[in-house]
């Protein structure tokens, strides 16, 4: 919930208790006494709709503290990766975290984290991702399968703790032929097996290409749309409560809120 919806929901509360305690002492027969309450309900239903309008959106939303009038230049090129991907992905975040599922061509399974996933157009609906390869210049199993078999399930989970840790465990380097499914304990949709029953959505995607990017080792791939995934009849206008890359292998769901730092990804 977003921190107008947790004071909304606090002064409903506060007007539940009022109410019941108006019912008490009418039952009592103090209803004279119960004015004071009323007026509480009466400002609080005001700040409520005051809140669902717009007219209260400053107070949550700090002004700016600084300005870039003293900012300083920093050349990309001269920082050393470790940094530089660190500047990178503190700037450019909060992204969603999409755990892949995939399988290859003799049927076997295959998880994988990404931070990378971007719609850039929505008629067709398109999607990109970038893969990386390991040191020893072997791409993920995401994209040989992604190649193979040209279908996948991109994920969007719970923002848990307890998820985080699930998908840690999801990048953990494994022999090939052993499936993530198993270090990760989820279960599989009863009519497709590349569904995870434990996400909050899913996007059912058809691999269309991949391309080399400019002076880097990764590959641009171009996903297509071909289903939703969802429990809701409604559109996620403000979107969905979950995992985010916020930061440098920090996931959390929301700035404000807690983070936990992932990194199994390292042994790659």
């Amino acid at each position: 919930m977003d921190r107008k919806g947790v004071v909304v929901d606090y002064l409903k509360k506060c007007n539940s208790y009022a109410q019941a305690s108006i019912a008490r002492k009418e039952e009592r027969g103090e209803g004279e006494d119960t004015e004071a309450w009323r007026s509480y309900i009466a400002f609080n239903d005001h700040a409520i709709e005051e809140l669902g309008n717009g007219k209260l959106d400053a107070w949550f939303t700090p002004k700016p503290t600084q300005t870039m009038a003293s900012a300083r230049r920093i050349e990309a090129e001269a920082l050393d990766h470790p940094i530089r991907a660190g500047w990178l992905s503190g700037l450019l975040s909060p992204r969603p975290l999409i755990l892949a599922s995939t399988q290859d061509a003799e049927g076997r399974l295959n998880l994988a984290p990404y931070t990378s996933v971007m719609a850039v157009s929505t008629g067709p609906p398109l999607l990109i991702a970038s893969f990386s390869c390991n040191r020893e210049g072997t791409y993920r199993d995401t994209l040989h399968n992604l190649r193979s078999t040209k279908r996948a399930f991109l994920h969007l989970m719970p923002a848990t703790l307890d998820m985080v840790s699930s998908v840690d465990e999801t990048a953990a380097p494994l022999p090939s032929g052993e499936s993530e499914w198993n270090m990760a304990a989820f279960t599989h949709h009863a009519d497709e097996p590349l569904l995870i029953n434990e996400s909050v959505a899913a996007l059912e995607v058809e691999f269309l290409e991949d391309r080399p990017l400019p002076d880097a080792v990764a590959r641009l791939a171009v996903m297509r749309v071909i289903a939703l995934w969802t429990t809701s009849d409604e559109i996620p206008a403000e979107g969905l409560d979950v995992l985010c890359q916020h930061g440098h292998d920090r996931l959390t769901p929301a700035p404000a809120q807690w983070g936990e730092k992932v990194a199994k990804h390292y042994n790659r």
